[in-house]
């Protein structure tokens, strides 16, 4: 009976601290002890003293938000972060109070948002657009699928993180995939950077096709940085007049990787001057 009594105690201490550490956190340092290698920290920033439009979403989402939002939020680590434009001296203090020595993560571009950090202080995403950011309903559902997605990418971080050989780069390939969240410490791919554009100008199309391949299947890239490489290889292969048909699979390979990006619509674009025009001559 006493050990019973223990376990149910030590059960509701852990309880207890496991909400202890998620909430209204008063400052960002404190939010970046809490969350360590593993949580994410939510960041609520609005334009306190010049953005009307940030002010009413900071009264909609953070006083008077429907029961679900406010659910996520408690759930979560989060900072309550009010940009202040020509700040006064209250202002400055009010914000080095919160921020400290800390600077807003980059990738933040349009206040009001809630953007997503990790421990380190990486910028992992955001929930920031206009159309996003119109009620505390759209905010949730998107908020909800962005921490989703930061805890599955996690997971295949860590799991890479002791694996070794094809594994681990077949787990790290899953994690990039995820497009929502951005992940820590990856160095960006550019082929034109990295001298890649380079090194296939002076190759056949099947020693080019050759490199190319082995160099995907070996590397760790984002969905964005394949289709980069892609495009070179398209670039090189358009260079040496290659067949259409192998331009169409090259084009359509590249779009099918992420159809929503900048370069899925260059490869889009590209099918229909590159390939369809010319298949119709």
């Amino acid at each position: 009976m006493i050990r019973h009594l223990f376990l149910l105690s030590l059960s509701l201490l852990l309880v207890i601290g496991t909400h202890a550490q998620a909430g209204l956190t008063r400052s960002y340092s404190e939010a970046l002890k809490k969350a360590g290698n593993d949580k994410p920290i939510i960041l609520f920033c609005y334009g306190a003293n010049f953005d009307q439009v940030g002010k009413a979403a900071y009264d909609a989402i953070m006083r008077d938000s429907d029961k679900e939002l406010k659910r996520v939020l408690n759930k979560e680590i989060y900072v309550v972060i009010p940009i202040y434009q020509f700040p006064n001296e209250k202002e400055q203090a009010e914000f080095k109070r919160i921020m400290g020595k800390h600077k807003l993560p980059g990738g933040i571009w349009s206040y009001p948002c809630f953007a997503i950090v990790d421990g380190k202080g990486n910028f992992r995403g955001a929930v920031q657009s206009a159309a996003q950011m119109e009620n505390p309903k759209i905010v949730q559902e998107a908020l909800t699928k962005l921490l989703g997605d930061f805890d599955k990418q996690q997971k295949l971080l860590a799991q890479a993180s002791r694996a070794s050989g094809a594994n681990k780069r077949r787990l790290m390939r899953e994690a990039l995939s995820i497009t929502s969240i951005k992940p820590p410490d990856h160095e960006p791919f550019d082929p034109a950077n990295n001298g890649m554009v380079q090194k296939i100008q002076l190759m056949s199309i099947a020693e080019a096709n050759r490199y190319i391949r082995g160099t995907l299947a070996e590397g760790i890239f984002t969905p964005v940085e394949r289709q980069m490489i892609m495009a070179t290889y398209a670039g090189h292969l358009r260079r040496n007049n290659a067949p259409v048909d192998l331009l169409r699979a090259v084009y359509t390979e590249m779009r099918n990787i992420d159809p929503t990006s900048i370069y899925g619509a260059y490869a889009e674009g590209a099918l229909e001057i590159w390939v369809d025009s010319v298949g119709k001559k």
